[in-house]
């Protein structure tokens, strides 16, 4: 069978497409010589980009966020609207920023990065990286540089405004993300509960050693007490002196009802009349009465109730005092429990950490566009140096 020599097709193109297509071409060419004559872009903005698009592209590994919210708050919040100062000007409550701040300190601490170390095993968690040498876990022991590595997977950031902490960690796998954030919650909370619990053990056990401290002075000043009462034979000095002066007045009042009726007795018979020496001897037998009384009162001995009264009422202040310091520290200790149990902090979780379903980092045209940008920033500058520096030459 013969072969037919057919003619090719021919397809007849717009000479305004032939012209934009050469003109394009031509375009590239003369771009791709601009390229190469000027190094100093090829070296500041194409070669960097260029090695950055194929690290992005080709071996960055996959990093994955779990995102929470928490918040600390204390027993006595209230939902009350309290017109504060610090509303007013938009601190929010005082206490809250104070406790989300020192947890925020807590989580981003090396405290922190040890016991997280401990469950997770970052080294094993985060050495499938691949690759990728920049995201590859530390392979020495330098803690330092291990912690560093912690603190570049965590995030921690607290809204002034409503108390909240958003707490972001990273992984390599969705599953691990999760763990992460979930165990860094569960050390969160247990921290604040060891604070809390170590302020009401600090405060109780002041508070507790007050009142016994208290209680043994009120003793020694009660036994004191009661040992002068024993002494001294008297209950209270005070009654002593109230019923010795009592007799004393009425000694006082008999005698002079004797030299009454001596005095009458006198007008009609002589002072040598029994009668009269009779009355005469009543009259100092109530004088001797009356001083011997008078000297337990003010006598120069040991005996005296004025003395005795003095010290009895220094004793029996030092037990009132030693009384009311022990109130006092009663109502400290009672005040201190319930302080502490208004006062103990509590993690609540406003939205516990979510299995990603896919990757947040790297962000590739984003790193990629940052990357492009200051390179051509500073080729920019450098080129203007250049610029001025051949100027001056010139």
């Amino acid at each position: 069978m013969a072969k037919l020599n057919l003619p090719k097709p021919k397809f007849n193109v717009p000479a305004n497409v032939r012209t934009s297509t050469k003109w394009a071409k031509k375009r590239q060419a003369s771009l791709w010589r601009w390229v190469r004559k000027d190094k100093l872009f090829l070296w500041l903005v194409l070669i960097p980009f260029l090695l950055s698009t194929v690290y992005f592209v080709i071996f960055a590994k996959d990093r994955y966020v779990s995102d929470s919210l928490v918040l600390v708050k204390r027993a006595d919040d209230s939902g009350g609207m309290d017109l504060t100062l610090s509303m007013l000007v938009g601190g929010g409550n005082a206490t809250v920023k104070e406790d989300a701040l020192l947890l925020e300190r807590y989580i981003l601490s090396p405290d922190m990065f040890k016991k997280l170390d401990e469950k997770l095993n970052f080294q094993e968690a985060f050495k499938k990286s691949g690759a990728d040498l920049f995201q590859r876990y530390p392979q020495d022991t330098i803690f330092e540089e291990n912690f560093a590595y912690y603190l570049s997977k965590i995030s921690v950031l607290f809204d002034e405004k409503t108390g909240v902490l958003t707490i972001a960690t990273q992984g390599f796998t969705p599953t691990f993300a999760r763990q992460f954030n979930r165990v860094l919650l569960q050390e969160s909370e247990a921290f604040l509960n060891e604070l809390s619990n170590t302020i009401t053990r600090n405060q109780i056990t002041e508070a507790q050693d007050a009142v016994h401290r208290t209680y043994a002075e009120l003793q020694n000043a009660e036994t004191s007490l009661l040992q002068f009462q024993n002494k001294n034979k008297l209950i209270d000095p005070q009654i002593q002196i109230e019923s010795t002066s009592r007799l004393i007045a009425e000694l006082e009042a008999k005698k002079a009802q004797l030299e009454t009726d001596k005095n009458n007795l006198s007008t009609y018979l002589n002072d040598n009349t029994p009668q009269i020496r009779a009355a005469q001897s009543a009259i100092n037998a109530i004088n001797a009465q009356i001083r011997k009384e008078q000297a337990q009162l003010t006598s120069g001995d040991n005996n005296r109730l004025n003395e005795k009264m003095l010290q009895f009422t220094e004793l029996k202040g030092k037990v009132s005092f030693a009384a009311d310091l022990y109130k006092l520290a009663l109502g400290a200790l009672e005040k201190s429990k319930n302080e502490v149990t208004r006062k103990s902090r509590i993690l609540a979780v406003v939205s516990q950490p979510v299995m990603a379903d896919e990757a947040f980092y790297p962000r590739k045209i984003y790193s990629l566009a940052t990357i492009l940008l200051i390179s051509l920033l500073v080729y920019g500058l450098v080129k203007v140096v250049v610029s001025i520096i051949r100027d001056h030459r010139m």
